[in-house]
Formats: structure tokens, sequence, C-alpha cells
């Protein structure tokens, strides 16, 4: 098994190479060594010495320093998570994170309500409800209903049997919504907060129990991907033509870039081609059929 130091040089030669020297802000080269970062560029860029840098790619350089850590992530253009990767294989800590502010940017909750009708939501960096659209809380859930302090996505998805009307492959998407909650909490410096709100979860839920018990992938945020819903009105899996109301929505994260931001806004987008289905009432059916 690779040890941390070497996984670390092996992560800041892979990530050097990927970077031009115009990303880093580095005039063009008149020799033909190539336009990505040398170790020599690399310091240059941070200001840091040849040796430094050469040091810490060998698993040499014991403890950076955070100055050191922060100037590598922007030359090197880092993403969040993968500046938390590089502070974790070279100091075997979660990186800092800095002050969150307290409130939202107020644009995400006009974003929200210009996302009609794709439904879509405010959260914060602990998945607690800010914000939400008519469209989200016809589609999926309509947070201002939950308990107060039960406001999240993790509440809804396994504490309320509706969520398992709402997702077409509901075991497929827990199993993933979990993997992205231990990613999270291993990367943050308020993990702690989050495992213990699943841990509340895990006691009252049966199937949060088994999921997080049976599992050991760590997801980062990814990509947009598909998911699989029922559309409003139509959300009792027992329906005769169940198949003809599954909607693929599309999901993706909208995250400010403003230092120290956690909040995001997540969006399900309705297929190009989706006419709205307009349905009697758009009371779950299941879930009055089980009251």
């Amino acid at each position: 098994m690779h040890d941390s130091r070497e996984l670390l040089g092996q992560f800041l030669r892979e990530r050097r190479a990927r970077t031009t020297l115009s990303q880093a802000g580095l005039p063009a080269r008149r020799s033909r060594r190539g336009s990505t970062l040398t170790q020599e560029d690399l310091a240059y860029a941070t200001g840091y010495s040849i040796r430094t840098i050469s040091a810490l790619e060998q698993g040499a350089e014991h403890r950076p320093t955070p100055e050191l850590l922060e100037a590598i992530a922007s030359a090197l253009q880092l993403s969040q998570d993968e500046r938390s990767v590089l502070w974790f294989l070279a100091n075997g800590t979660p990186r800092p994170e800095p002050q969150s502010a307290a409130e939202p940017d107020p644009a995400l909750h006009r974003l929200v309500n210009a996302l009609e009708p794709h439904p879509a939501y405010v959260t914060d960096g602990l998945w607690n409800f800010q914000n939400q659209n008519a469209s989200f809380a016809r589609w999926i859930c309509d947070f201002t209903a939950l308990p107060a302090g039960e406001r999240t996505i993790l509440h809804w998805f396994f504490l309320h049997e509706h969520s398992k009307h709402v997702a077409v492959e509901w075991e497929h998407e827990a199993m993933a919504l979990m993997s992205l909650v231990r990613g999270r909490a291993m990367r943050s410096r308020r993990g702690h907060e989050l495992t213990a709100v699943v841990n509340d979860i895990c006691d009252r839920s049966p199937d949060a129990r088994r999921i997080w018990a049976g599992g050991t992938d760590l997801l980062v945020q990814g990509p947009s991907r598909p998911m699989l819903f029922r559309e409003p009105g139509y959300t009792d899996p027992r329906q005769p033509d169940d198949k003809n109301h599954h909607v693929q929505l599309t999901t993706t994260t909208l995250t400010p870039v403003r230092e120290g931001e956690s909040h995001r806004v997540l969006a399900f987008l309705l297929p190009e081609d989706y006419r709205t289905r307009t349905a009697s009432s758009d009371v779950c059916l299941a879930c009055h059929a089980a009251r």
C-alpha cells in the first residue's frame, strides 16, 4: 500500500503536469521544454525554493506550512476538494476551513426562484434548508412542512416514506447520499456535526443504519448527473402505468466563489422537451393509502 508521502508526490506531479505556464501566470518559454510547469516554475510561482518544492514531491518535507500548501494550491489552481486532498496528504489532517458566512448570498435566493420550473433549493454545508422554489416543493419535498431542526435532505430521505415514492431508484440514491456524507465528514472541520446528524438519523431509521454501516465509498461533490423521479401527483409506485411517469432530472450544484461561503444551490433540471403533466392533485396516493 502506498504511504501518504508517496501519494503526495504523485498527486503534486500529476497536478503540476496538467497546469500550463499561462494558468500559473508565468510567461511562455523560448525553449522547447513544453508549456506545463516544472519544479523550477512552481518554485517561482509560489515564491519558495526549488529545494523546498522538490523535497515536498519526494516526501522529504515534513509538516509543510499552511502558507506553502496554500501557495502551491493557488499556483496549480486546485479545486476546494483538491486543496483538501493536498492538505490531508501533506499533514494528515483536514484543511482548516475559513469562517463561513452566516447568511447565504441574497442572489442565491433570487436564483432559486428564477430557475422555475426546474426544482431548486439553497442549502448550507450541512444540508440545512435555506430556501426553495415552488417546483422543488411539488417535485421533491416541501421543507417548510418538516419539523424545525430536521429540514435537511438527509432527514427527509431517511425519515419520510414519501422519499421512496418520489425517487424511483431510492436504494441507489440513498447509498450515494451516504457516501457523499461520509466523504464530506472526513474532509470538513465540521465533520463531527455532520456525523452527529447521521448517528441520530441511524437511530431512527433502519434503512439509514443499514446503508451507513455497510458503505465504504467516499464521494466528493461530482459533476452533474441524472436522477430518476416520479412526477408530482403520480408518485404511487403501485400505479399500473408507473413507468410512464418516470422523468429523468439532471442534478447540478452551483457554488458561490465568495471566500468562506458554504451555501450552495442544488438544481434539478427538467428535460428540455418535457411538458408538465397536469394531475388531478399533487397528493401522493401512496402516502394517503398508508395513513
